[in-house]
């Protein structure tokens, strides 16, 4: 017979109790200290930056004599929200003590534009697409600056940013 240690058991009308500091928001929300967002910081402005470098790296490799070179639309948003997170969660804390309400809502929404990055970036490379890449501009036009699908994908992911950032605030 193997040992498993000391038993627990709850009864009914014990379980509610007992899950209470794992469920209610309350507890939830006194969690969140400063070392936690100190510890959560790191690791977003790796992704954001390795995401940029790498997005960088593939337009330069990629790059046609007759092709302009663009920062797309999903990569403007990363830069966007990694000067946000460098502000709100390294620079802010630094010089001030009021952040902490601004750094949370930071974090959390910069968690979630990372987050949607790579599927925003496969619509701007039209991945998306059952036919691939749409019409090729063959008359010397441009194309356009963003497509339809990385349009919605951003906009998506804007908008769910956004009610993030209203939950936070709010709790």
């Amino acid at each position: 017979m193997i040992a498993t240690g000391p038993r627990i058991g709850y009864t009914g009308a014990q379980l509610p109790k007992a899950l209470y500091k794992h469920l209610h928001s309350s507890y939830i929300a006194n969690t969140m200290t400063p070392e936690t967002l100190y510890r959560l910081a790191p690791p977003l402005l790796v992704l954001q930056f390795l995401a940029f470098g790498w997005s960088v790296s593939r337009e330069i490799h990629a790059a046609d004599a007759d092709r302009q070179i663009v920062i797309p639309l999903p990569d403007v948003i990363n830069i966007m929200s990694l000067f946000a997170t460098v502000g709100c969660l390294i620079v802010l804390p630094i010089t001030t003590e009021s952040y902490f309400w601004l750094s949370r809502i930071v974090l959390g929404c910069a968690y979630v534009l990372i987050a949607f990055h790579p599927i925003t970036i496969a619509a701007h490379y039209g991945l998306w697409k059952r036919k691939g890449k749409s019409k090729e501009v063959t008359d010397g036009a441009r194309s356009p600056y963003v497509s339809r699908e990385e349009l919605i994908t951003s906009l998506l992911s804007v908008l769910i940013t956004v009610l993030v950032a209203a939950y936070i605030g709010k709790h």
